[in-house]
């Protein structure tokens, strides 16, 4: 278990109040422990959670009534946000605030200034953010339970799930839940949409494996490191087509998307989009006639460009490379073939 404070920030200062004092609103200050009289935090966020996460007296104090809760629910073959005002929390809700209770559940902790503590699991399955507000003292006001286990279950009913296959939908339920986020809570969601389809392409999910790589280059989720990301597109470009123009694109500009780049690896590049074709991506055959045509990766090659949009065309796209490369007078003769024969990569 790991206990995260995401800031550097250090209160110094503590005074203290008595919770008869708080009911009357009289007081501000840090939290002093004491069984019979608990006492409050109100400088210093991060030292109030440590308190209120070992301590029942302060965690009984510290609730507002009603506090509010949101879950998410299966919805038919969709999941759902409910949320509803609890007079009073069940004895287990705040459990996994306890270091020891997070450890032996493999969860990470983190405090995040200036009001946050996040509960979560490194495969996308647990996800709590307990949300505080500040008054005279702290006080937990709601709590947002994103854990999307048994909704995911419920929405699969009796299907038969293949390896990665869960952690794949699970990813794309974190996605679709975004949307009824809050704009501080998505970003959360955003990395367990991450952790979930990582925890798929570990199952073998190449469906898994591209999402991760996609919801990481778009920047919403946490940048994987170049060297993973790659390592995700191969894999999923050996069964899915789209995959293999990503990974194309990625061959040449390593996510940094700047129009006036070089090429980096051109050859893997090009390879790339022919393995897509060979797939039967007519979208890598067009991307092959204009890389020729225009000689952004590879020296201008008209004839190839041309062979590679008749190939297109043969397999009903529509090529207007086809039409501006014959307006010029281009042809491609038998002889010539857009893609090169056996693998090049």
């Amino acid at each position: 278990m790991k206990f995260v404070m995401t800031t550097n920030k250090n209160v110094s200062q503590f005074k203290w109040c008595s919770i008869a004092l708080l009911t009357l609103g009289m007081c501000s200050g840090a939290f002093a422990s004491s069984s019979s009289d608990p006492q409050c935090s109100s400088e210093n966020f991060a030292e109030f959670v440590k308190a209120f996460s070992a301590q029942p007296e302060i965690q009984k104090a510290f609730v507002t009534s009603p506090v509010q809760e949101l879950r998410v629910v299966a919805d038919g073959d969709e999941a759902k946000v409910v949320e509803r005002d609890l007079k009073a929390l069940d004895a287990d809700e705040l459990s996994v605030l306890a270091p020891e209770n997070a450890a032996k559940s493999n969860l990470t902790i983190q405090v995040d200034l200036p009001n946050k503590v996040i509960v979560r699991d490194q495969v996308g399955a647990f996800l709590k953010i307990f949300i505080f507000k500040h008054g005279d003292c702290w006080a937990l006001s709601r709590i947002e339970d994103w854990s999307l286990e048994k909704a995911i279950d419920a929405v699969a009913g009796t299907e038969k799930l293949s390896p990665g296959d869960k952690e794949f939908k699970k990813g794309a339920m974190f996605d679709r839940l975004v949307n009824q986020a809050s704009p501080e809570s998505s970003v959360y969601l955003y990395t367990s949409e991450l952790n979930s389809y990582l925890a798929g392409a570990r199952q073998g999910s190449a469906q898994a494996a591209f999402a991760a790589a996609g919801i990481s280059l778009s920047g919403q989720a946490p940048r994987l490191d170049n060297a993973k990301i790659l390592d995700l597109l191969i894999t999923a470009s050996k069964s899915i087509p789209e995959a293999g123009l990503t990974l194309a694109d990625f061959y040449c500009d390593e996510g940094e998307y700047d129009d006036k780049h070089v090429c980096i690896n051109p050859q893997q590049s090009i390879a790339a989009l022919e393995d897509a074709a060979r797939q039967g991506s007519n979208d890598a055959l067009t991307r092959l006639g204009e890389v020729y045509e225009t000689g952004t990766i590879l020296p201008t090659d008209l004839p190839r460009a041309m062979a590679c949009y008749q190939e297109a065309q043969k397999n009903g796209l529509e090529s207007r490379g086809l039409v501006r490369l014959a307006s010029q007078g281009v042809v491609a003769g038998n002889s010539i073939q857009c893609l090169k024969a056996g693998s090049s990569r």
